[in-house]
């Protein structure tokens, strides 16, 4: 990363790598957060702030004000690609995406300012909100869809004979995330499994209303549900 320009400094020596440090950010697995919070307290000044860049917010806020108290504000950059590692970062990757802050009846306001000014100086949109919120919505709007994507290229591959050579950019498009590292997701849908299992469950409800309507015909029913999902979809590119 120091060849690229990207840090000043590097090093697997936790403590040396934290002492001195204004602010902390941590953007690791989901599952290491709370362990790497309790190795490096004790060489963290008492004002430093502590906040990280998970995809799940519950687990990790409980975890780590548990450890660090209320200088630990969770936070999420709603950004990035199924692309991982240093060479899939890029300048403006942050300009413009929504960075979902999670503070709680705990959080020092000295923490939650810092968090803030962070995220904007990288270019983001901040929304407040608490960390159950941000994991029922995400689970809907992140966590469910890499979940589909992924049964999607299962149904696909299992049921299709050559299928490689049968596809185009709706296949592309829709299965796209699946592509993501599989251990980093493991972890996330882990963290966040109770509202994922619901998100699963909704989308289960819906799909299987969909078969009832192909099986019995009713083309007016299969039309209304096209068109509900249009609909919805289409408020996007008005955003």
């Amino acid at each position: 990363m120091r060849g690229l320009g990207f840090a000043r400094e590097t090093g697997v020596d936790l403590s040396k790598i934290v002492s001195g440090a204004r602010c902390v950010v941590l953007c690791t697995p989901v599952e290491t957060m709370s362990d790497l919070t309790s190795r490096m307290l004790p060489a963290l000044d008492d004002a430093a702030v502590l906040t990280d860049a998970g995809s799940v917010k519950g687990p990790i806020v409980d975890a780590c004000e548990s450890l660090a108290g209320g200088r630990f504000i969770g936070a999420h950059p709603i950004a990035g690609s199924d692309r991982a590692g240093i060479g899939a970062a890029h300048a403006d990757l942050f300009q413009g995406a929504t960075c979902v802050l999670t503070p709680t009846a705990n959080t020092r306001t000295a923490a939650l300012e810092t968090a803030r000014t962070l995220w904007e100086s990288a270019g983001c949109r901040i929304l407040e909100m608490s960390p159950e919120t941000h994991d029922a919505a995400l689970a809907r709007t992140s966590h469910l869809p890499h979940a589909a994507a992924s049964a999607l290229v299962a149904v696909i591959s299992e049921a299709v004979p050559g299928w490689e050579n049968l596809i185009g950019g709706g296949y592309r498009d829709s299965t796209r995330i699946a592509l993501g590292d599989s251990d980093l997701w493991t972890g996330i849908f882990m963290a966040n499994r109770g509202e994922l299992s619901t998100s699963i469950a909704e989308l289960g409800e819906i799909l299987q209303n969909l078969r009832v309507a192909l099986d019995a015909g009713d083309g007016e029913a299969v039309r209304t549900l096209l068109a509900s999902g249009r609909s919805a979809r289409k408020k996007l590119d008005a955003i």
